[in-house]
């Protein structure tokens, strides 16, 4: 007998034989499934597997044989065949096992090795794969392969996929899944699907060119586009934030700007293996410590030579951010929102947080208070600090033909044996080094500390090896670090956002003015600030290597881009929709520039090195732009029925109307996007997982979201869910699915796509408020909106 349970709640999408086998003939059996334990724990032995107090499966069956009535359980685990229970009972046994179910492939797969490839100087795996060799003797073939992660082996309809690999890397793990013409059928239907959606945009007969039709086009003069275009470029480059006070002379050596600005074209090697300028090293560690660009008008190279060159000044200069918690200001003796490395110690040398540090990392995550992680940030900038006193930060020199490519520290090169070529260059280095930056702060001769950094830069090209990258990756990213683009167009953003803001009112309420001229220039200010955005885009896909949308920094700065898209496609026609978009850009942006999205650009994991990241993730994430736009268009439609009266009605009408079908066409890009992104994430799916679709959380959203926005764009058809309100407040709140599936799912579920590890984030309080907030101009917008309805 063969019963197959499939427990979604124990492994997704894997199913558990439950097979019982009479080892001796006649008698009848009957026998029900009872309770089922998915994590039951028992010592088990077989012959040739030990498995002690492991989780596993148990499964209560109630057994009947000829009538004797008996009790047994199966036990079993994800993997692993099941260890056979035996039941006796008049003249017969039944062997009862629950577990995995053992089949037989028409040919085999052997190993020839297992590669592990790693980021330089780490542990952290960049790729793995698995030299095989197919053996079918029944076709007499055999064929050597290479498996690797979004690179599949596929044979006769079994597909093998690199899934892990043993601790002691010498064997693989590959999964397979059978799909002879599924695989073909469902890709001919993706394509369809793809080419019947694009066409939707052409066809005379859609929706979207009908919404189209009805709005006019602008003419722009030409003279009016190149002003705009030299305005905005001087926005762009207005500089942002403050600098802070200028630094004491007195107290404080200065490193000459010129010198620190050619210190930071070397290139460092990060603990997480990535190959970068030392301008971008600095400048991400002033962040983390400081939570600032620059400080005491000093730049970030300035100072993190400064506190390697000069450490003992540095330790008493207010550097590391505490925050504003009392409890924390009580524990360290300063009044600033910055205090001192020696403010951390008393004064016997003994660390002041220590013992908050130690029961902070003691406790679980879910058991942290907002204390607890306060103390472990601090600790971290304390410690990172520390590293640059004692020159165990910046990996700079790098180690002639090591298997890993590693580059070692100051630090480390103190500790390195003799007779090396590197550790001989290295060790006379920084002395050398050091003697002239402080020959230079008294003669104002840079010239001998420039050719040391000289010299270090030949080194590096010399040894660097097929790890360096090139001297135009530096200049770039370098580039991209003092445009600072995206922390400048928040502003730029959002100083238009205001303006169109200004205007759309002004034009509401007094349409009499004349605002050709300043709403052209406006427009064509927002197409410059898009320039740069795109632009700065395409310096940091450049210097990283790979499309910058693949971590919450990235895909935010990604989604402001797609926004302004949506706007300057569908909106240009539209002063309302263009307020939307400028001020829904520059609040995106200003989200991306918060402390906890890290700007830094990091590895990919191996799963994410595929062009299907730029593919998938880009629709995916575009989409949410097109999606947020319809939102705000929303918002500010419900916000205009407020004032609704009968000297404005026909005029305010009108505008809503107008703005409803910007709104609605962005909607219908939204979700083109997204729906083509969830698709193609299934393609991708298939490629490194070997299934299409597992019911992951972040795919269940990605569907809830997609049937929410399809039924959006069809309640025109619905009666009593038509008319110009109930788009508005769906298009609004429907938003909110977008949300769950982009921030939700990432830190309160767990899966595949989420960042959920027990330490689940507290809903900030601002979503109650904004919540309450546009239920309130809902309603406000309604009571107006039914006395006036068209």
């Amino acid at each position: 007998v063969m019963a197959t349970q499939q427990r979604d709640t124990i492994y997704p999408g894997v199913y558990h034989p439950l097979l019982v086998r009479s080892l001796y003939s006649g008698g009848n059996v009957n026998f029900v499934i009872g309770d089922f334990h998915p994590a039951a724990t028992m010592a088990m032995k077989s012959a040739d597997r030990k498995m002690k107090n492991e989780s596993i499966a148990a499964l209560k069956l109630n057994v009947a044989i000829d009538g004797d009535q008996s009790t047994a359980y199966a036990y079993g685990a994800k993997g692993m065949e099941g260890v056979p229970t035996k039941i006796a009972g008049n003249n017969m046994e039944l062997a009862i096992a629950y577990g995995a179910k053992r089949i037989s492939l028409p040919f085999s797969i052997k190993l020839r090795d297992f590669i592990l490839d790693r980021y330089p100087g780490t542990n952290s795996a960049s790729s793995y794969a698995s030299e095989v060799t197919l053996i079918d003797k029944k076709n007499n073939l055999k064929k050597d392969y290479r498996i690797y992660m979004n690179n599949i082996l596929d044979h006769k309809g079994y597909r093998f996929f690199q899934s892990s690999f043993d601790q002691d890397e010498l064997g693989t793990v590959l999964s397979v899944n059978h799909d002879f013409w599924g695989t073909w059928i469902s890709y001919l239907g993706y394509a369809l699907l793809t080419i019947g959606l694009v066409l939707t945009f052409f066809s005379k007969k859609s929706r979207f060119r009908e919404l189209n039709t009805k709005l006019k086009n602008m003419h722009i003069p030409e003279n009016t586009r190149r002003v705009a275009g030299m305005i905005a470029l001087l926005m762009i480059m207005i500089p942002a934030g403050s600098f802070g006070n200028n630094v004491n002379e007195d107290e404080l050596h200065a490193i000459s700007k010129d010198h620190a600005k050619e210190f930071g074209r070397l290139v460092v090697q990060d603990h997480k293996g990535r190959m970068k300028p030392m301008n971008t090293l600095a400048g991400e560690v002033l962040r983390k410590v400081s939570r600032k660009e620059s400080l005491y008008g000093l730049t970030a190279d300035q100072i993190f030579l400064g506190m390697t060159m000069y450490p003992e000044e540095w330790t008493r200069q207010p550097l590391i951010k505490i925050g504003d918690q009392e409890e924390i200001r009580k524990l360290i003796p300063t009044t600033s929102e910055l205090a001192s490395f020696n403010d951390f110690f008393d004064a016997n040398g003994q660390y002041l947080l220590k013992e908050h540090v130690r029961r902070a990392y003691s406790l679980q995550p879910i058991d942290r208070s907002h204390f607890d992680k306060d103390i472990m940030k601090i600790d971290e900038r304390v410690n990172i600090c520390n590293m640059i006193f004692n020159g165990s930060m910046a990996r700079i020199y790098p180690v002639e033909n090591h298997p890993q490519n590693l580059w070692l520290t100051p630090a480390d090169v103190v500790h390195q044996q003799e007779g090396s070529h590197e550790g001989s260059f290295a060790r006379g280095f920084f002395p050398t080094y050091a003697n002239a930056v402080h020959t230079a702060e008294t003669t104002m001769d840079w010239g001998p500390a420039n050719r040391q950094v000289e010299l270090l830069h030949d080194f590096q090209q010399e040894n660097g090896g097929e790890v360096m990258i090139s001297q135009s990756q530096v200049d770039f990213e370098i580039l991209l670090n003092r445009m600072n683009v995206f922390s400048r167009l928040s502003k730029a953003y959002g100083l238009l956002g205001l303006f169109f803001l200004i205007m759309f009112f002004t034009r509401v309420f007094k349409p009499g003015l004349d605002m050709k001229r300043p709403t052209q220039i406006a427009f064509y200010l927002l197409a410059g600030c898009f320039f740069f955005h795109t632009a700065g885009l395409g310096i940091r896909w450049y210097v990283s290597g790979r499309a910058p949308w693949s971590n919450g920094y990235e895909s935010m700065i990604y989604i402001g881009f797609t926004t302004v898209l949506a706007g300057l496609i569908f909106s240009r026609k539209s002063m309302g929709g263009l307020t939307a978009t400028a001020i829904l850009a520059s609040t995106i942006l200003m989200v991306a520039g918060l402390s906890w999205l890290d700007p830094e650009i990091t590895p990919l994991v191996p799963v994410l090195k595929s062009y299907w990241l730029t593919i998938h993730v880009s629709m995916e994430a575009g989409s949410y732009g097109f999606l947020m736009l319809g939102a705000i268009i929303g918002m500010l439609n419900l916000a205009l029925m407020i004032f609704l009266n009968k000297s404005n009605e026909t005029r305010l009408f009108r505008t809503i109307q107008e703005m409803t079908y910007v709104s609605e066409m962005t909607l219908i890009g939204g979700l083109f996007m997204i729906s083509v992104g969830t698709y193609l994430g299934g393609v991708w799916a298939n490629e490194s997982w070997g299934r299409y679709w597992g019911w992951d959380a972040k795919e269940t959203w990605a569907l809830v979201t997609t049937l929410l926005y399809a039924f959006i764009l069809h309640m025109r058809f619905i009666p009593g869910f038509r008319g110009l309100y109930a788009f508005n407040v769906v298009s609004l709140f429907g938003f909110a699915s977008v949300m769950m599936t982009y921030f939700g799912v990432n830190y309160y579920l767990s899966g595949l796509h989420s960042y959920a590890a027990g330490d689940p984030v507290p809903i900030p309080p601002s979503v109650y408020y904004t919540a309450g907030f546009f239920t309130l101009i809902s309603l406000l917008g309604y009571w107006k909106y039914r006395k006036f309805r068209k």
